[in-house]
């Protein structure tokens, strides 16, 4: 192979590899746009907990089981607004709905965790860029509670005792 052969090959697989990573490269961003929804009236009366104005959701990380104060799933959504103003916001709204705050945790995001009847919220809160917030708040039925009933177990029979693997 003469020279110019050699440097048209490379420049020709060069480009072959440049397009083959845009391409890929493209695919990527396609996968990472999410759809953003604007909560309406309705869908804030559906899940029935208190909800940051100007919030949107995303529908691929949105699960909702059941409405109002019988609402189970995961609730995803984008705020824009900081974390620590959102995390603010759901404490001081969740307790007066009626819900109880058993804990909070700080770091990269803040986790709160509130309680009401048989029923628990976990509220993650996650820092996002530019002083803008998601939060994911999972909501359901106690485990302790409704696992028992749906098993049938007697509650007094269990033995406090933890299990060993052998």
């Amino acid at each position: 192979m003469t020279k110019i052969n050699v440097s048209k090959f490379i420049a020709v697989t060069a480009g072959l590899i440049l397009l083959s990573s845009c391409a890929n490269m493209q695919a990527m961003i396609e996968n990472q746009v999410q759809e953003e929804k604007e909560i309406s009236v309705d869908q804030k009366l559906q899940v029935s907990i208190p909800i940051p104005d100007n919030s949107k959701y995303l529908t691929n990380k949105t699960v909702i089981f059941g409405e109002g104060n019988k609402f189970s799933g995961i609730l995803y959504l984008q705020h824009d607004q900081s974390a620590d103003d959102i995390a603010s916001f759901y404490r001081k709204n969740m307790i007066a709905d009626g819900w109880s705050e058993i804990g909070i945790v700080r770091s990269q995001f803040i986790l709160v965790n509130f309680e009401k009847e048989n029923r628990f919220a976990t509220i993650k809160v996650i820092r996002t860029m530019f002083e803008k917030s998601d939060s994911e708040i999972t909501i359901g039925p106690k485990s302790s509670t409704q696992l028992e009933k749906s098993l049938d177990i007697d509650s007094g029979s269990v033995s406090d005792e933890p299990f060993i693997v052998e």
